[in-house]
Protein backbone atom coordinates (compact mmCIF):
# COMPACT_ATOMS: atom_id res chain seq x y z
CA UNK A 1 0.00 0.00 0.00
CA UNK A 2 1.54 3.32 -1.07
CA UNK A 3 1.61 6.20 1.36
CA UNK A 4 0.13 9.63 0.76
CA UNK A 5 2.71 12.29 -0.02
CA UNK A 6 2.87 15.01 2.60
CA UNK A 7 2.25 18.48 1.15
CA UNK A 8 5.13 20.91 1.52
CA UNK A 9 2.74 23.82 2.13
CA UNK A 10 -0.90 24.11 3.20
CA UNK A 11 -3.46 26.68 1.95
CA UNK A 12 -2.88 30.14 3.49
CA UNK A 13 -0.01 28.71 5.51
CA UNK A 14 3.58 29.31 4.42
CA UNK A 15 5.13 27.08 7.10
CA UNK A 16 7.04 24.20 5.43
CA UNK A 17 6.35 20.60 6.38
CA UNK A 18 9.53 20.21 8.46
CA UNK A 19 8.39 23.06 10.75
CA UNK A 20 4.87 21.71 11.31
CA UNK A 21 6.10 19.26 13.94
CA UNK A 22 6.24 20.39 17.62
CA UNK A 23 9.59 20.55 19.37
CA UNK A 24 10.17 18.52 22.54
CA UNK A 25 9.12 21.35 24.85
CA UNK A 26 5.75 21.96 23.14
CA UNK A 27 5.14 18.22 22.81
CA UNK A 28 5.73 17.72 26.55
CA UNK A 29 3.43 20.62 27.46
CA UNK A 30 0.58 19.33 25.26
CA UNK A 31 0.87 15.79 26.62
CA UNK A 32 0.92 17.01 30.25
CA UNK A 33 -2.05 19.32 29.64
CA UNK A 34 -4.21 16.40 28.47
CA UNK A 35 -2.92 13.86 31.05
CA UNK A 36 -5.62 13.56 33.77
CA UNK A 37 -3.29 11.42 35.91
CA UNK A 38 -1.14 14.49 36.70
CA UNK A 39 -1.86 17.13 39.29
CA UNK A 40 -3.81 20.19 38.31
CA UNK A 41 -0.82 22.50 38.89
CA UNK A 42 1.31 20.52 36.40
CA UNK A 43 -1.40 20.74 33.81
CA UNK A 44 -2.16 24.42 34.39
CA UNK A 45 1.57 25.21 34.19
CA UNK A 46 1.77 23.42 30.85
CA UNK A 47 -1.06 25.61 29.54
CA UNK A 48 0.72 28.71 30.85
CA UNK A 49 3.93 27.60 29.11
CA UNK A 50 2.07 27.31 25.77
CA UNK A 51 0.61 30.78 26.35
CA UNK A 52 4.09 32.20 26.92
CA UNK A 53 5.48 30.46 23.84
CA UNK A 54 2.53 31.85 21.85
CA UNK A 55 1.86 31.31 18.17
CA UNK A 56 1.25 27.71 17.08
CA UNK A 57 1.93 26.40 20.61
CA UNK A 58 -0.91 28.50 22.09
CA UNK A 59 -3.14 27.60 19.12
CA UNK A 60 -2.55 23.87 19.76
CA UNK A 61 -3.27 24.26 23.51
CA UNK A 62 -6.43 26.28 22.75
CA UNK A 63 -7.70 23.53 20.47
CA UNK A 64 -7.00 20.88 23.13
CA UNK A 65 -8.98 22.64 25.87
CA UNK A 66 -11.93 23.46 23.56
CA UNK A 67 -12.23 20.21 21.56
CA UNK A 68 -15.48 18.30 22.19
CA UNK A 69 -15.15 14.86 23.76
CA UNK A 70 -15.04 13.03 27.09
CA UNK A 71 -12.09 15.19 28.17
CA UNK A 72 -13.89 18.49 27.60
CA UNK A 73 -15.22 19.16 31.14
CA UNK A 74 -11.92 18.23 32.79
CA UNK A 75 -9.88 20.45 30.46
CA UNK A 76 -12.33 23.34 30.90
CA UNK A 77 -11.69 23.08 34.63
CA UNK A 78 -7.92 23.30 34.02
CA UNK A 79 -8.51 26.30 31.74
CA UNK A 80 -10.45 28.14 34.46
CA UNK A 81 -7.79 27.24 37.04
CA UNK A 82 -4.98 28.60 34.83
CA UNK A 83 -6.71 31.87 33.97
CA UNK A 84 -5.45 31.69 30.38
CA UNK A 85 -7.67 33.53 27.88
CA UNK A 86 -8.25 31.42 24.75
CA UNK A 87 -11.40 33.17 23.56
CA UNK A 88 -9.57 36.11 21.93
CA UNK A 89 -6.39 34.41 20.75
CA UNK A 90 -3.37 36.42 19.54
CA UNK A 91 -2.26 33.83 16.99
CA UNK A 92 -2.70 34.02 13.20
CA UNK A 93 -4.65 31.83 10.79
CA UNK A 94 -1.47 30.06 9.67
CA UNK A 95 -0.35 29.53 13.29
CA UNK A 96 -3.69 27.90 14.11
CA UNK A 97 -3.24 25.57 11.13
CA UNK A 98 0.21 24.61 12.43
CA UNK A 99 -1.28 24.15 15.91
CA UNK A 100 -3.74 21.60 14.48
CA UNK A 101 -0.77 19.77 12.95
CA UNK A 102 0.92 19.76 16.38
CA UNK A 103 -2.12 18.16 18.03
CA UNK A 104 -2.76 15.61 15.25
CA UNK A 105 0.88 14.55 15.22
CA UNK A 106 1.54 14.31 18.99
CA UNK A 107 1.54 10.61 19.89
CA UNK A 108 1.11 11.08 23.66
CA UNK A 109 -2.29 12.78 23.32
CA UNK A 110 -5.57 10.85 23.56
CA UNK A 111 -6.44 9.32 20.18
CA UNK A 112 -9.80 11.12 20.14
CA UNK A 113 -8.12 14.51 20.46
CA UNK A 114 -5.80 13.74 17.60
CA UNK A 115 -8.76 12.57 15.50
CA UNK A 116 -10.62 15.82 16.21
CA UNK A 117 -7.55 17.84 15.20
CA UNK A 118 -7.17 15.80 12.00
CA UNK A 119 -10.82 16.41 11.09
CA UNK A 120 -10.44 20.15 11.76
CA UNK A 121 -7.34 20.16 9.56
CA UNK A 122 -9.27 18.53 6.71
CA UNK A 123 -12.10 21.05 6.99
CA UNK A 124 -9.53 23.84 7.01
CA UNK A 125 -7.42 22.72 4.04
CA UNK A 126 -9.53 20.09 2.16
CA UNK A 127 -7.39 17.68 0.11
CA UNK A 128 -4.10 19.15 1.31
CA UNK A 129 -5.36 18.94 4.90
CA UNK A 130 -6.37 15.32 4.35
CA UNK A 131 -2.91 14.45 2.99
CA UNK A 132 -1.34 16.17 6.01
CA UNK A 133 -3.62 14.30 8.40
CA UNK A 134 -2.85 10.95 6.74
CA UNK A 135 0.84 11.58 7.40
CA UNK A 136 0.32 12.67 11.00
CA UNK A 137 -1.96 9.82 12.14
CA UNK A 138 -1.07 6.10 11.98
CA UNK A 139 -1.59 4.84 8.44
CA UNK A 140 -3.73 1.87 9.46
CA UNK A 141 -5.56 3.55 12.33
CA UNK A 142 -8.46 5.19 10.49
CA UNK A 143 -11.37 2.92 11.47
CA UNK A 144 -12.34 5.63 13.96
CA UNK A 145 -13.97 7.49 11.09
CA UNK A 146 -16.85 4.99 11.01
CA UNK A 147 -17.70 5.75 14.65
CA UNK A 148 -17.20 9.48 14.06
CA UNK A 149 -19.70 9.48 11.18
CA UNK A 150 -22.23 7.62 13.29
CA UNK A 151 -21.72 10.26 16.00
CA UNK A 152 -22.41 12.96 13.42
CA UNK A 153 -18.98 14.48 12.73
CA UNK A 154 -15.98 13.96 10.36
CA UNK A 155 -18.36 13.20 7.46
CA UNK A 156 -16.28 15.10 4.88
CA UNK A 157 -13.07 13.50 6.15
CA UNK A 158 -14.76 10.10 5.86
CA UNK A 159 -15.72 10.82 2.25
CA UNK A 160 -12.11 11.66 1.36
CA UNK A 161 -10.85 8.54 3.13
CA UNK A 162 -13.41 6.26 1.47
CA UNK A 163 -12.32 7.62 -1.92
CA UNK A 164 -8.61 7.19 -1.15
CA UNK A 165 -7.23 4.31 -3.27
CA UNK A 166 -4.09 4.32 -1.11
CA UNK A 167 -6.04 3.45 2.05
CA UNK A 168 -6.75 -0.17 3.10
CA UNK A 169 -9.88 -1.40 1.33
CA UNK A 170 -11.31 -3.10 4.43
CA UNK A 171 -11.16 0.17 6.38
CA UNK A 172 -12.67 2.06 3.47
CA UNK A 173 -15.58 -0.40 3.35
CA UNK A 174 -16.28 0.08 7.07
CA UNK A 175 -16.21 3.85 6.70
CA UNK A 176 -18.31 3.59 3.54
CA UNK A 177 -20.94 1.59 5.44
CA UNK A 178 -21.15 4.37 8.03
CA UNK A 179 -21.58 6.90 5.21
CA UNK A 180 -24.31 4.75 3.67
CA UNK A 181 -26.18 4.78 6.99
CA UNK A 182 -25.74 8.53 7.48
CA UNK A 183 -28.79 10.73 6.95
CA UNK A 184 -27.83 12.49 3.74
CA UNK A 185 -30.29 14.79 1.92
CA UNK A 186 -32.89 12.99 -0.18
CA UNK A 187 -31.61 11.95 -3.60
CA UNK A 188 -27.94 12.24 -2.61
CA UNK A 189 -25.57 9.27 -2.46
CA UNK A 190 -21.91 10.02 -1.69
CA UNK A 191 -19.63 9.22 -4.60
CA UNK A 192 -17.46 7.17 -2.27
CA UNK A 193 -20.41 4.88 -1.43
CA UNK A 194 -21.21 4.34 -5.13
CA UNK A 195 -17.58 3.53 -5.94
CA UNK A 196 -17.23 1.11 -3.02
CA UNK A 197 -20.50 -0.66 -3.85
CA UNK A 198 -19.09 -1.29 -7.36
CA UNK A 199 -15.52 -2.09 -6.25
CA UNK A 200 -14.59 -5.44 -7.78
CA UNK A 201 -11.89 -6.15 -5.17
CA UNK A 202 -14.23 -5.74 -2.21
CA UNK A 203 -15.94 -8.73 -0.61
CA UNK A 204 -19.36 -9.26 -2.17
CA UNK A 205 -20.97 -9.41 1.28
CA UNK A 206 -19.57 -5.96 2.09
CA UNK A 207 -20.80 -4.55 -1.21
CA UNK A 208 -24.28 -5.94 -0.60
CA UNK A 209 -24.27 -4.54 2.93
CA UNK A 210 -23.48 -1.07 1.57
CA UNK A 211 -26.35 -1.21 -0.94
CA UNK A 212 -28.74 -2.58 1.68
CA UNK A 213 -27.81 0.18 4.12
CA UNK A 214 -28.75 2.84 1.58
CA UNK A 215 -31.95 0.93 0.73
CA UNK A 216 -32.86 0.79 4.40
CA UNK A 217 -32.43 4.55 4.80
CA UNK A 218 -33.63 5.79 1.38
CA UNK A 219 -35.08 3.00 -0.80
CA UNK A 220 -35.65 5.21 -3.83
CA UNK A 221 -31.95 6.16 -3.92
CA UNK A 222 -30.61 2.60 -3.68
CA UNK A 223 -31.72 1.14 -7.05
CA UNK A 224 -28.45 1.94 -8.87
CA UNK A 225 -26.35 0.45 -6.06
CA UNK A 226 -28.41 -2.73 -5.95
CA UNK A 227 -28.15 -3.05 -9.75
CA UNK A 228 -24.34 -2.68 -9.61
CA UNK A 229 -24.23 -5.58 -7.14
CA UNK A 230 -26.76 -7.74 -9.01
CA UNK A 231 -25.07 -7.29 -12.42
CA UNK A 232 -21.47 -8.02 -11.36
CA UNK A 233 -20.43 -11.64 -11.99
CA UNK A 234 -17.71 -11.50 -9.28
CA UNK A 235 -20.44 -11.07 -6.64
CA UNK A 236 -21.61 -14.40 -5.19
CA UNK A 237 -24.86 -15.64 -6.69
CA UNK A 238 -26.65 -15.60 -3.32
CA UNK A 239 -25.72 -11.98 -2.75
CA UNK A 240 -26.87 -11.06 -6.26
CA UNK A 241 -30.25 -12.71 -5.61
CA UNK A 242 -30.68 -10.83 -2.32
CA UNK A 243 -30.00 -7.56 -4.16
CA UNK A 244 -32.64 -8.52 -6.77
CA UNK A 245 -35.15 -9.39 -4.06
CA UNK A 246 -34.60 -5.97 -2.49
CA UNK A 247 -35.10 -4.41 -5.94
CA UNK A 248 -38.53 -6.11 -6.21
CA UNK A 249 -39.95 -3.69 -3.67
CA UNK A 250 -38.11 -0.62 -5.04
CA UNK A 251 -37.92 -0.92 -8.83
CA UNK A 252 -39.74 -4.04 -10.15
CA UNK A 253 -38.75 -3.41 -13.75
CA UNK A 254 -35.07 -3.24 -12.83
CA UNK A 255 -35.47 -6.39 -10.76
CA UNK A 256 -36.83 -8.28 -13.79
CA UNK A 257 -34.02 -7.00 -15.96
CA UNK A 258 -31.45 -8.16 -13.41
CA UNK A 259 -33.09 -11.61 -13.22
CA UNK A 260 -32.90 -11.97 -17.00
CA UNK A 261 -29.26 -10.88 -16.92
CA UNK A 262 -28.24 -13.65 -14.52
CA UNK A 263 -28.38 -16.32 -17.22
CA UNK A 264 -25.86 -14.42 -19.34
CA UNK A 265 -23.33 -13.74 -16.62
CA UNK A 266 -20.20 -15.93 -16.39
CA UNK A 267 -19.62 -17.99 -13.28
CA UNK A 268 -18.04 -16.38 -10.25
CA UNK A 269 -14.88 -18.44 -10.80
CA UNK A 270 -14.61 -17.37 -14.46
CA UNK A 271 -15.22 -13.75 -13.49
CA UNK A 272 -12.57 -13.95 -10.78
CA UNK A 273 -10.13 -15.49 -13.28
CA UNK A 274 -10.76 -12.61 -15.65
CA UNK A 275 -10.30 -10.18 -12.79
CA UNK A 276 -7.00 -11.80 -11.81
CA UNK A 277 -5.78 -11.68 -15.41
CA UNK A 278 -6.67 -8.01 -15.63
CA UNK A 279 -4.90 -7.35 -12.33
CA UNK A 280 -1.86 -9.27 -13.56
CA UNK A 281 -1.78 -7.19 -16.74
CA UNK A 282 -2.05 -4.04 -14.65
CA UNK A 283 0.89 -5.21 -12.48
CA UNK A 284 2.99 -5.93 -15.55
CA UNK A 285 2.15 -2.52 -16.99
CA UNK A 286 3.03 -0.88 -13.67
CA UNK A 287 6.32 -2.79 -13.57
CA UNK A 288 7.06 -1.76 -17.15
CA UNK A 289 6.27 1.83 -16.24
CA UNK A 290 8.63 1.66 -13.26
CA UNK A 291 11.30 0.19 -15.52
CA UNK A 292 10.79 3.09 -17.91
CA UNK A 293 11.36 5.47 -15.01
CA UNK A 294 14.76 4.06 -13.99
CA UNK A 295 17.74 6.39 -14.59
CA UNK A 296 19.08 4.09 -17.29
CA UNK A 297 15.73 4.01 -19.07
CA UNK A 298 15.36 7.79 -18.83
CA UNK A 299 18.85 8.24 -20.32
CA UNK A 300 18.00 5.80 -23.09
CA UNK A 301 14.77 7.66 -23.89
CA UNK A 302 16.61 10.98 -23.88
CA UNK A 303 19.25 9.64 -26.27
CA UNK A 304 16.54 8.19 -28.49
CA UNK A 305 14.59 11.46 -28.56
CA UNK A 306 17.73 13.49 -29.30
CA UNK A 307 18.64 11.17 -32.18
CA UNK A 308 15.06 11.32 -33.47
CA UNK A 309 15.18 15.13 -33.61
CA UNK A 310 18.59 15.07 -35.31
CA UNK A 311 17.32 12.57 -37.89
CA UNK A 312 14.34 14.84 -38.57
CA UNK A 313 16.68 17.81 -39.10
CA UNK A 314 18.84 15.77 -41.47
CA UNK A 315 15.81 14.68 -43.45
CA UNK A 316 14.39 18.19 -43.77
CA UNK A 317 17.41 19.44 -45.74
CA UNK A 318 18.18 16.23 -47.60
CA UNK A 319 19.29 16.49 -51.22
CA UNK A 320 17.03 13.49 -51.89
CA UNK A 321 13.92 15.66 -51.79
CA UNK A 322 14.60 19.36 -51.13
CA UNK A 323 14.16 21.04 -54.53
CA UNK A 324 15.54 17.86 -56.11
CA UNK A 325 13.76 18.66 -59.41
CA UNK A 326 15.19 22.19 -59.70
CA UNK A 327 17.83 21.23 -62.27
CA UNK A 328 15.28 19.67 -64.61
CA UNK A 329 12.79 22.49 -64.11
CA UNK A 330 15.44 25.06 -65.07
CA UNK A 331 16.54 23.03 -68.08
CA UNK A 332 12.92 22.72 -69.24
CA UNK A 333 12.18 26.41 -68.51
CA UNK A 334 9.36 25.21 -66.23
CA UNK A 335 8.53 28.40 -64.34
CA UNK A 336 5.89 26.79 -62.15
CA UNK A 337 8.22 23.95 -61.15
CA UNK A 338 11.02 26.41 -60.31
CA UNK A 339 8.59 28.45 -58.17
CA UNK A 340 7.61 25.32 -56.23
CA UNK A 341 11.28 24.45 -55.63
CA UNK A 342 12.03 27.98 -54.38
CA UNK A 343 9.00 27.85 -52.07
CA UNK A 344 10.22 24.53 -50.65
CA UNK A 345 13.62 26.06 -49.83
CA UNK A 346 12.11 29.14 -48.17
CA UNK A 347 9.57 27.07 -46.24
CA UNK A 348 12.35 24.90 -44.85
CA UNK A 349 14.56 27.68 -43.50
CA UNK A 350 11.66 29.72 -42.07
CA UNK A 351 9.82 26.74 -40.57
CA UNK A 352 9.25 27.43 -36.86
CA UNK A 353 9.63 23.70 -36.21
CA UNK A 354 13.35 24.00 -37.01
CA UNK A 355 13.87 26.67 -34.34
CA UNK A 356 11.72 24.67 -31.93
CA UNK A 357 13.78 21.55 -32.65
CA UNK A 358 17.02 23.40 -31.84
CA UNK A 359 15.54 24.75 -28.59
CA UNK A 360 14.25 21.31 -27.61
CA UNK A 361 17.60 19.72 -28.47
CA UNK A 362 19.38 22.23 -26.25
CA UNK A 363 17.01 21.55 -23.34
CA UNK A 364 17.24 17.78 -23.73
CA UNK A 365 21.04 17.77 -23.96
CA UNK A 366 21.25 19.98 -20.87
CA UNK A 367 19.13 17.41 -19.03
CA UNK A 368 21.20 14.56 -20.48
CA UNK A 369 24.71 16.01 -20.18
CA UNK A 370 24.29 18.93 -17.77
CA UNK A 371 25.47 22.33 -19.00
CA UNK A 372 28.07 20.79 -21.31
CA UNK A 373 26.88 22.68 -24.40
CA UNK A 374 28.72 25.30 -26.44
CA UNK A 375 25.71 27.57 -26.76
CA UNK A 376 25.67 30.83 -24.88
CA UNK A 377 22.64 33.01 -24.21
CA UNK A 378 21.82 35.28 -27.16
CA UNK A 379 24.93 34.05 -28.97
CA UNK A 380 23.05 33.81 -32.26
CA UNK A 381 19.96 35.49 -33.54
CA UNK A 382 18.29 33.58 -36.41
CA UNK A 383 17.66 36.94 -38.10
CA UNK A 384 21.29 38.15 -37.76
CA UNK A 385 23.40 35.97 -40.07
CA UNK A 386 27.15 35.59 -39.94
CA UNK A 387 29.37 35.82 -43.09
CA UNK A 388 27.06 34.31 -45.77
CA UNK A 389 29.63 32.19 -47.59
CA UNK A 390 27.25 31.47 -50.48
CA UNK A 391 27.40 32.81 -54.08
CA UNK A 392 25.61 36.02 -55.02
CA UNK A 393 24.67 37.41 -58.43
CA UNK A 394 23.36 40.86 -59.43
CA UNK A 395 21.70 42.15 -62.58
CA UNK A 396 24.79 44.23 -63.30
CA UNK A 397 27.03 41.16 -63.11
CA UNK A 398 24.75 39.33 -65.53
CA UNK A 399 24.83 42.21 -68.01
CA UNK A 400 28.59 42.53 -67.70
CA UNK A 401 28.99 38.82 -68.43
CA UNK A 402 26.75 39.06 -71.51
CA UNK A 403 28.56 42.19 -72.73
CA UNK A 404 31.98 40.52 -72.38
CA UNK A 405 30.76 37.54 -74.39
CA UNK A 406 29.21 39.80 -77.06
CA UNK A 407 32.43 41.77 -77.38
CA UNK A 408 34.39 38.56 -77.79
CA UNK A 409 31.97 37.39 -80.49
CA UNK A 410 32.25 40.66 -82.43
CA UNK A 411 36.03 40.67 -82.04
CA UNK A 412 36.20 37.13 -83.38
CA UNK A 413 33.99 38.09 -86.34
CA UNK A 414 36.24 41.10 -87.05
CA UNK A 415 39.23 38.76 -87.18
CA UNK A 416 37.47 36.50 -89.67
CA UNK A 417 36.58 39.46 -91.92
CA UNK A 418 40.15 40.74 -91.77
CA UNK A 419 41.42 37.33 -92.75
CA UNK A 420 38.83 36.22 -95.31
CA UNK A 421 37.15 39.43 -96.37
CA UNK A 422 33.47 40.50 -96.42
CA UNK A 423 30.59 38.57 -97.93
CA UNK A 424 28.99 39.92 -101.05
CA UNK A 425 26.36 41.78 -98.96
CA UNK A 426 28.06 43.47 -96.05
CA UNK A 427 24.85 44.69 -94.46
CA UNK A 428 23.27 41.24 -94.57
CA UNK A 429 26.39 39.78 -92.91
CA UNK A 430 26.14 42.39 -90.16
CA UNK A 431 22.44 41.60 -89.67
CA UNK A 432 23.21 37.91 -89.25
CA UNK A 433 26.06 38.65 -86.84
CA UNK A 434 23.90 40.97 -84.73
CA UNK A 435 21.10 38.40 -84.49
CA UNK A 436 23.52 35.65 -83.53
CA UNK A 437 25.31 37.74 -80.90
CA UNK A 438 22.05 38.98 -79.32
CA UNK A 439 20.57 35.49 -79.24
CA UNK A 440 23.75 34.06 -77.76
CA UNK A 441 23.88 36.85 -75.16
CA UNK A 442 20.27 36.25 -74.11
CA UNK A 443 20.92 32.55 -73.72
CA UNK A 444 24.07 33.28 -71.74
CA UNK A 445 22.45 35.48 -69.13
CA UNK A 446 19.44 33.14 -68.82
CA UNK A 447 21.73 30.15 -68.36
CA UNK A 448 23.88 31.99 -65.84
CA UNK A 449 20.79 32.95 -63.80
CA UNK A 450 19.70 29.29 -63.82
CA UNK A 451 23.19 28.13 -62.86
CA UNK A 452 23.14 30.54 -59.94
CA UNK A 453 19.87 29.04 -58.71
CA UNK A 454 21.40 25.57 -58.94
CA UNK A 455 24.48 26.69 -57.00
CA UNK A 456 22.35 28.10 -54.19
CA UNK A 457 20.30 24.92 -53.87
CA UNK A 458 23.44 22.75 -53.88
CA UNK A 459 25.16 25.03 -51.35
CA UNK A 460 22.17 24.64 -49.02
CA UNK A 461 21.77 20.86 -49.25
CA UNK A 462 25.45 19.89 -49.49
CA UNK A 463 27.20 22.46 -47.29
CA UNK A 464 25.01 24.75 -45.20
CA UNK A 465 22.37 22.35 -43.91
CA UNK A 466 24.83 19.51 -43.14
CA UNK A 467 26.92 22.07 -41.22
CA UNK A 468 23.84 23.07 -39.20
CA UNK A 469 23.10 19.43 -38.33
CA UNK A 470 26.77 18.76 -37.50
CA UNK A 471 26.78 21.73 -35.09
CA UNK A 472 23.65 20.36 -33.42
CA UNK A 473 25.28 16.93 -33.12
CA UNK A 474 28.30 18.58 -31.47
CA UNK A 475 25.88 20.45 -29.14
CA UNK A 476 27.14 23.79 -30.45
CA UNK A 477 23.72 25.40 -30.66
CA UNK A 478 25.09 28.91 -31.08
CA UNK A 479 26.77 27.83 -34.33
CA UNK A 480 23.64 25.92 -35.39
CA UNK A 481 21.55 29.08 -35.05
CA UNK A 482 24.14 31.03 -37.05
CA UNK A 483 23.88 28.46 -39.83
CA UNK A 484 20.09 28.76 -39.70
CA UNK A 485 20.38 32.57 -39.98
CA UNK A 486 22.69 32.11 -42.96
CA UNK A 487 20.20 29.72 -44.55
CA UNK A 488 17.49 32.35 -44.17
CA UNK A 489 19.72 34.92 -45.82
CA UNK A 490 20.38 32.42 -48.62
CA UNK A 491 16.62 32.05 -49.16
CA UNK A 492 16.45 35.78 -49.94
CA UNK A 493 19.16 35.34 -52.56
CA UNK A 494 17.18 32.37 -53.95
CA UNK A 495 14.13 34.62 -54.36
CA UNK A 496 16.22 37.26 -56.20
CA UNK A 497 17.84 34.59 -58.39
CA UNK A 498 14.41 33.27 -59.37
CA UNK A 499 13.33 36.79 -60.35
CA UNK A 500 16.47 37.21 -62.49
CA UNK A 501 15.88 33.87 -64.15
CA UNK A 502 12.28 34.80 -64.98
CA UNK A 503 13.23 38.25 -66.28
CA UNK A 504 16.02 36.96 -68.51
CA UNK A 505 13.75 34.30 -69.97
CA UNK A 506 11.14 36.89 -70.98
CA UNK A 507 13.27 39.72 -72.38
CA UNK A 508 15.20 40.11 -75.70
CA UNK A 509 18.85 40.87 -75.21
CA UNK A 510 20.47 43.56 -77.39
CA UNK A 511 24.11 44.56 -77.73
CA UNK A 512 25.13 47.61 -79.78
CA UNK A 513 28.45 46.86 -81.55
CA UNK A 514 29.08 50.59 -81.99
CA UNK A 515 29.80 50.79 -78.24
CA UNK A 516 33.05 48.95 -79.04
CA UNK A 517 36.26 50.37 -80.47
CA UNK A 518 36.70 49.59 -84.21
CA UNK A 519 39.30 50.23 -86.95
CA UNK A 520 38.29 53.14 -89.24
CA UNK A 521 37.30 50.97 -92.23
CA UNK A 522 35.02 48.82 -90.03
CA UNK A 523 33.59 51.87 -88.27
CA UNK A 524 32.57 53.45 -91.56
CA UNK A 525 30.74 50.27 -92.65
CA UNK A 526 29.06 49.94 -89.24
CA UNK A 527 27.98 53.60 -89.32
CA UNK A 528 26.46 53.17 -92.79
CA UNK A 529 24.80 49.88 -91.74
CA UNK A 530 23.36 51.53 -88.63
CA UNK A 531 21.89 54.37 -90.67
CA UNK A 532 20.32 51.83 -92.99
CA UNK A 533 18.78 49.77 -90.16
CA UNK A 534 17.44 52.89 -88.44
CA UNK A 535 16.07 54.37 -91.62
CA UNK A 536 18.39 57.35 -91.39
Amino acid sequence: MRGVERPELLPDCDVPARDRTPDDFILTCLVRLADDSLGDNWRASSLHACEIRGGAALAAASFVVKAPGPWYEDLQRILRLSGVDVDRPPYSYAEYTVGLCYVAGTKGLPAGLRHRAADALVHRANDAGYSEARNLLPRNGWNWLADAVREGWAVWTANLFANDENAPLSARMRVGLALAEYEHPAGFIPEAVERLAAHSDAASADRLELAMAVAQRAPEDAASLLCSVASDPVVQAGHRMRAIQKLDGIAPEEAERMRALQTRLPSVRAARDQQREAAERARHEAAAKRARETPEAVVERLDSKIEEILDDLRGRGSADWLADGLDNHIAESDGEGVAQDVTAICSLVFDEDVESALRLLEELTQIRYGNDTKSTPNSADPDAPCDPGFPRLTREELEECARAKAERSWSFWKGLVEKHGWDNDRFDELDRQLTEVNQDGGETIHQKAGDHLRELQQHLVWELWPALVAAAVERDYGAAREYLATARSLSGEVRRAEELWRETSAENYFFDPLTMSWPREFWLVLEEWRRGTTGG
